[in-house]
């Protein structure tokens, strides 16, 4: 989960309340699923536990849910003016780094402590919703510094320009090799010819993103009031409402924001965008549905207020629900039970009257847990490490990295690319883990028991759970997954016999199809090397996946 350093002082002041100590701010940060970590002075450390809300990993999205809950809904990127100012894509960048979002923020004069909490969610935002600045990375400059149109075009990695924190031209090339930050991340802009530049009319490099900042523009001091701000990126959504968040967040210190007009190159995407991007997602729900969930009758008015009371941009109230406006930094509506969970969040649980249950019932585990706890005893023995992965990831871990043969679910809305689909087997998770783990030492024995959404021929979705272990080391083999999962046969008292089987995931001649009782449950083999090296996975590996109740005896 989340968490975030916020100075004390700061954060009750945007709140326009006073310090109400730590016993009642602990009730109050209900309001965005938080809670104290630890308070050291006018240090607090916040844990979040709203992971689809990034707007709120910093002290200004905090300060504002307390503030509004306070006082009301407030406008926010209300009313800008046409832009004045462009930037131009160069088409050359649409299989590099394609998407850019910026605006320019004036008026608000920032000391040393509101430029720490300014670059605290530029990195936080960069970090973790945007994938380690994969998918979204910002970055602010003197605006006085720039002229106008931008041009964000693709580079030969011999340009050269002055980086931050150095004093002495580097081309694209030794940034990546000889700084730190490029080091750390090379990897992003692996395998491109041309890499991509921020630059002015004038010539001057604004940036390397998402690498480094200039030393002439890129450097923002403590007392500079024109800003200039830009998120570029892999995926359109998130580098538009991080550049939205950051944003709202500006105004809400006081900053003037102006838009600046995106044009992109025809055919990717061929359009012209003015950012910051204002979302409206709209949500419904009608008033039978609203007392449904919430177990009680309230008034349409009482609705109304305590989603205003939630920050919502517009609620209209007729004869039938509700229907609400979130307001443009949020993008996690999804259903009619969200809106109403922000209800339940604006009441309070003080609001409702506790009920005594109905009915006296006795809970158990399913079924299929049991077994997967079994198995999880028995996977220990053989020195396995068990992990846990999110039941969503993206296609192209499913599907270009892993090979997998079958094609996942997509999300129809998806936050970000990261998490648009539904996985359908548990190798690519593992294979995730085993990309990171090249320090500790080998061999590597992990798996993981999980839920996988399959597509039947029927066309049908069913939920599935699955159990896939894959073993990492200098001598890895298929003797090694076939030991585990014979071991595991052999304790259930299970027969397990192999069938020749082609799977692009595995070395030809080198997989096997899990069959039991002459059904097939799974596949075992030795994975393909193109596959290991999509994931950077320099050591041979072996795995198997199987349904996890074919273990069932």
């Amino acid at each position: 989960m989340p968490k975030i350093e916020v100075s004390r002082q700061d954060l009750f002041a945007q709140a326009r309340i006073e310090d109400p100590g730590d016993e009642k701010l602990a009730d109050l940060l209900s309001l965005v699923k938080g809670e104290i970590d630890s308070s050291n002075g006018d240090l607090l450390k916040l844990e979040l536990n709203d992971t689809n809300r990034p707007d709120l990993w910093c002290v200004e999205g905090v300060a504002r849910a307390l503030r509004c809950w306070n006082a009301g809904a407030e406008p926010h990127l209300n009313d800008l003016p046409e832009p004045d100012m462009d930037i131009f894509v160069d088409p050359d960048l649409s299989q590099v780094r394609p998407f850019v979002a910026a605006f320019t923020a004036c008026g608000w004069t920032p000391d040393q402590k509101d430029l720490d909490a300014l670059i605290d969610v530029q990195v936080k935002l960069a970090t973790s919703f945007g994938k380690n600045r994969k998918t979204a990375g910002a970055g602010f400059y003197r605006l006085d510094d720039i002229e106008f149109p931008i041009n964000y075009r693709a580079a030969s990695p011999e340009t050269t320009f002055i980086p931050l924190g150095y004093d002495e031209e580097m081309t694209l090339s030794e940034i990546l090799t000889d700084t730190e930050t490029g080091r750390t991340f090379a990897h992003l802009l692996e395998g491109k010819d041309l890499w991509p530049l921020l630059e002015d009319s004038g010539g001057k490099v604004l940036s390397f993103p998402p690498v480094l900042n200039s030393q002439t523009t890129g450097r923002v001091s403590a007392g500079d009031s024109r800003l200039f701000c830009e998120v570029t990126g892999t995926d359109w959504e998130t580098v538009q409402l991080s550049a939205t968040i950051l944003a709202c967040n500006l105004q809400d210190r006081g900053a003037e924001i102006l838009p600046i007009r995106i044009n992109y190159p025809q055919p990717y995407p061929g359009r012209t965008v003015v950012t910051p991007v204002i979302f409206r997602d709209r949500l419904a729900a009608s008033m039978e549905s609203i007392h449904g969930i919430l177990g009680m009758d309230i008034s349409p008015e009482s609705v109304r207020e305590a989603l205003l009371r939630m920050d919502y941009a517009s609620v209209e109230l007729d004869s039938t629900g509700v229907t609400g406006v979130l307001p443009p930094y949020r993008r996690d509506g999804i259903q009619t039970v969200d809106m109403i969970e922000d209800i339940v969040i604006s009441l309070g649980f003080s609001y409702f009257e506790p009920l005594l249950p109905e009915q006296f019932t006795l809970g158990k585990c399913a079924p299929i847990e049991d077994l997967a706890d079994a198995i999880r005893i028995l996977l220990a023995g053989a020195r396995c490490e068990e992990i846990l992965r999110p039941v969503l990831t993206s296609r192209a871990k499913v599907k270009d990295l892993t090979r997998t043969p079958g094609d996942p679910v997509s999300i129809a809305n998806p936050m970000t690319a990261e998490y648009g689909v539904v996985r359908n087997t548990l190798l690519p998770g593992l294979l995730e883990v085993e990309s990171t783990s090249a320090h500790a030492a080998y061999p590597h024995r992990i798996f993981e028991t999980g839920e996988v959404l399959a597509v039947g021929e029927d066309g049908f979705c069913r939920t599935e759970v699955l159990l896939a272990c894959l073993i990492c080391g200098n001598k890895a083999d298929f003797g090694d997954a076939h030991s585990i999962i014979g071991s595991l046969c052999h304790s259930r008292a299970i027969g397990l016999s192999l069938a020749d089987i082609d799977d692009d995931r595995f070395i030809p001649g080198r997989c096997a199809a899990i069959t039991i009782d002459g059904r097939v449950f799974g596949v075992i083999g030795e994975l393909h090397p193109a596959v290991l090296d999509n994931w950077g996975i320099s050591s041979p590996a072996s795995a198997f996946e199987i349904e996890l109740s074919a273990l069932a005896r």
